[in-house]
């Protein structure tokens, strides 16, 4: 198994704050952004979002530049966070016309998808949620979401896969898809062959999750649609480089995507707010494919007979050889 790396076009934007509402520094355009993406030796697709095919850069132009400069398409993702009509929610939305507008733009990413020639999208819930006790009627919340991903499914299908981007929180103080277990829970209630979870190991860390734990969780159910990739402080969604932080879970991450042989990209997802996002996303090809290779030497059989043991200082051993000497 090789690893096949791609980056979102998000990278690059102006990634503002609330302190830096301007952002940190001047968006470019795609017509700039992805021969800079292509330049980058190691990655080989980009994410696009819905809301980067516009009247002035439209599917038709998106693709020719991928073309250009020899990149795929990666996935198609949807995020209803950008818009205040979705700001009380979007795919739980009680409201009928709102919450067909945003199955709409789920809709919208499918089709894209076809456009650019990519089978995957990645659909993130992160305006359905509450703020305070009592404020949803769970129950209905659930069901609304449920149905509303069944809808866009139902219209990706058979060629287009959905995946569900799961995270406790941010921007609302509690997500409803919030852990690894409620998004495996949905995707079998669902029970659709094109249903499956987007894992993004900076959002299990905050959720109190191991990541590579939560790989073979969802490989067991064959739910593991996508892998983002990033670091945290695990507090908050910090996007910051790959194995910048948590070295020894990011190679265990690694480990087990390999053991589960992911057929998919692996995608870059950092928010570089005072580093140049070339010089980051440098570091993050260059820390990925450093640990990639150490695993190389790692013999599986041996690890594995160390993990029967139960005695952790067993396969510590195995691993600091790897990683610390030589």
């Amino acid at each position: 198994m090789t690893l096949k790396l791609a980056t979102g076009v998000w990278v690059y934007s102006g990634a503002q704050d609330r302190f830096c509402v301007e952002g940190y520094r001047e968006i470019p355009r795609m017509q700039d952004i992805i021969p800079a993406i292509a330049k980058l030796k190691g990655i080989k697709a980009v994410e696009i979002r819905q809301t980067d095919i516009t009247p002035e850069m439209p599917v038709k132009e998106v693709k020719r530049l991928l073309k250009e400069n020899g990149l795929a398409c990666s996935a198609v993702s949807t995020t209803l966070s950008h818009s205040r009509r979705f700001s009380l929610a979007g795919f739980a939305q009680q409201h009928q016309k709102t919450r067909n507008a945003a199955i709409d733009e789920g809709r919208k990413a499918v089709e894209i998808a076809r456009a650019l020639g990519t089978t995957e999208v990645t659909l993130r819930l992160y305006t359905d949620g509450f703020d305070y006790p009592f404020h949803v009627d769970y129950t209905s919340h659930w069901n609304t979401v449920i149905s509303s991903i069944k809808t866009i499914a139902k219209f990706a299908s058979p060629d287009v896969n959905i995946a569900v981007a799961y995270k406790p929180r941010d921007p609302r103080k509690y997500l409803t898809v919030s852990s690894v277990g409620k998004a495996l829970s949905m995707c079998q209630e669902i029970a659709m062959k094109n249903v499956g979870v987007a894992l993004n190991f900076s959002h299990a860390l905050m959720a109190g999750e191991n990541p590579a734990e939560s790989i073979a969780f969802l490989n067991r159910a064959g739910k593991l649609f996508q892998m983002y990739v990033s670091d945290s402080y695990a507090f908050w969604d910090d996007m910051m480089i790959p194995g910048s932080l948590h070295l020894w879970e990011t190679l265990e991450a690694l480990y087990y995507l390999k053991m589960a042989k992911h057929r998919g990209y692996v995608t870059i997802d950092i928010q570089p707010q005072r580093l140049d996002p070339t010089h980051a996303l440098q570091i993050a090809i260059g820390n990925l494919a450093i640990l990639w290779k150490k695993l190389e030497k790692l013999d599986a059989t041996e690890l594995r007979k160390a993990q029967r043991t139960l005695d952790a200082t067993e396969s510590q051993r195995i691993i600091r050889r790897i990683l610390l000497q030589g």
